[in-house]
């Protein structure tokens, strides 16, 4: 785009420029959005149109880009659930789910004490930490929802912190 520009366009450029900038715009978005009215303007030029026939003010201007393409961005990330968050998400779940098991079985039934000698009891950290239905019932679901729930906090940050980096 070897054009040159007029005093009005360069100053048009300026305040689009600072306006992105005060609405905390990426560098790479100010380029774009800088590249895409150059190009507008030179094609204005070539077809002689006044290139500020159809812009708005560069307050509207950039109001109304950063709202379309936000739109756009929105439902792309809604689309963009990876494989790996997802493997990151189950296994996280599991984990916690585990952990819990474990501390619950630890402090909560006889089944790492000494003097615990049920023959006909099989200890298993997935579903059975006690010996009473009941009570295995319980644990099992105050571990399920333990990993539900911290799980959930984490995939939570992990979304808010990659929204941020944007």
């Amino acid at each position: 785009m070897g054009v040159e520009l007029t005093s009005k366009e360069k100053e048009y450029l300026k305040n689009v420029s600072q306006e992105l900038i005060s609405r905390k715009s990426t560098k790479e978005q100010i380029h774009i959005i800088e590249q895409q009215l150059l190009e507008h303007m030179e094609e204005s030029r070539l077809h002689g149109i006044d290139p500020f026939e159809d812009l708005e003010t560069p307050a509207e201007f950039v109001k109304n880009y950063l709202e379309i393409n936000q739109t756009q961005s929105m439902a792309q990330q809604k689309r963009s659930i990876s494989k790996k968050q997802i493997l990151l998400g189950l296994s996280s779940f599991i984990i916690i789910y585990l952990l819990s098991q474990l501390i619950l079985s630890m402090f909560l039934t006889p089944s790492f004490s000494p003097a615990f000698k049920i023959a006909d009891f099989n200890y298993n950290i997935f579903y059975s930490i006690s010996d009473n239905l009941w009570w295995n019932t319980m644990l099992i679901m105050i571990s399920l929802i333990a990993a539900a729930l911290i799980t959930s906090l984490i995939v939570f940050y992990l979304f808010s912190r990659k929204g941020r980096s944007r």
